[in-house]
């Protein structure tokens, strides 16, 4: 069935009001950076009280969560890609993506509370990395070899190396998508042809 016919008029109403907060977080980050952030600014741009904020977030760090995992799903990264395919496409689909919100992407990667969302899920992200290293280069792999893919990989495909990309290079993120794709198709050839 239908998951809005089968939520209440209460839950529906939540999930909206919700919404609609993690919306005005996104919009203040335009202007403030993360640590610069309050429940003030962001009820204001909500155009609610702030007990109502808090009511939904009782601190900044649920916030920020909250507002971490509804902009990575925005994106279409609310899943870590587990399969060579996914880590191929990863970069070639999320960097343009991150150009669309540059600074709110600069001030998750610089900033101490962008380095503890992007942290925060970094467990889930290397077991799917591994998952996808591992089917890939079958159960001969060493685990030095392994470990060295994944920490490649992982790197590679980042929002740490679109920003240095767009900053040091001065690439667009579909340029620097295409780039990272090429690169973690090498980093696997050479895995597999044992030159890594």
């Amino acid at each position: 069935m239908n998951e809005t016919l089968t939520k209440s008029h209460r839950d529906r109403q939540r999930d909206a009001t919700a919404e609609i907060i993690l919306d005005a977080v996104g919009r203040c980050l335009e202007d403030v950076e993360l640590a610069e952030l309050t429940f003030t600014q962001v009820a204001r741009m909500a155009g609610l009280g702030e007990r109502t904020i808090y009511r939904y977030f009782p601190n900044k760090e649920a916030l920020l969560d909250g507002w971490w995992r509804a902009h990575k799903a925005r994106l279409g990264q609310d899943a870590f890609p587990d399969t060579l395919a996914a880590l191929l496409d990863f970069p070639v689909k999320a960097f343009p993506a991150f150009d669309e919100e540059a600074e709110i992407m600069r001030g998750a990667v610089l900033s101490p509370q962008g380095r503890a969302m992007t942290l925060s899920r970094n467990e889930e992200r290397q077991a799917a990395i591994r998952r996808a290293v591992q089917a890939e280069l079958g159960p001969e792999a060493s685990a030095e070899m392994v470990l060295t893919v994944c920490a490649s990989v992982q790197l590679i495909q980042s929002a740490t190396a679109w920003l240095t990309m767009r900053d040091y290079w001065d690439l667009k993120g579909d340029q620097s998508g295409q780039i990272a794709r090429r690169a973690i198709q090498a980093i696997f050839t050479a895995a597999r042809n044992g030159i890594l």
